[in-house]
């Protein structure tokens, strides 16, 4: 029953940060900050938004993971991925996004891909198919 509901939680809560990716962190946290310390800055709010974001999709994928596979081994992994994640490739798209196009919402097609790939929880899922089969191949049960 934990596991199943680990994944119902997982699931949703990538559900909801889908649905709303739109919101603005940065607004939330303005709102309890005091005004001396708002954040205002379009790149400052475009960085905080995207990295938010990535931790929460990141997040619930290792949720997820430990769900289904229920092993140490296979969320420290996955723990490894996200650190590389969010400590190396997004700040390259960072540089490479706010260089090329500031900070807008609309990407072009090479960047909307990377953008995908980083911010989006695609790097995670590739990762638990990539377990699944390891389990598959090594005939361990799921």
């Amino acid at each position: 029953m934990k596991r199943y509901s680990g994944i119902i939680i997982a699931m949703l809560i990538l559900l909801l940060v889908y649905v709303f990716q739109q919101i603005s962190y940065v607004g939330i946290l303005n709102a309890l900050l005091s005004e001396n310390l708002s954040i205002s800055h379009s790149y400052t709010v475009f960085i905080i938004n995207r990295t938010i974001r990535l931790i929460i999709n990141d997040g619930a994928c290792m949720l997820l993971i430990w769900s289904l596979f229920g092993e140490m081994k296979y969320l420290a992994a996955a723990f490894v991925v996200f650190l590389v994640e969010l400590f190396f490739i997004l700040p390259i798209y960072f540089v490479v996004k706010l260089n090329l196009e500031g900070a807008s919402e609309i990407s072009s097609p090479l960047l909307s891909q990377i953008h995908r790939m980083i911010v989006n929880p695609l790097l995670m899922i590739i990762l638990i198919i990539g377990f699944y089969y390891q389990k598959v191949t090594t005939g361990k049960r799921v």
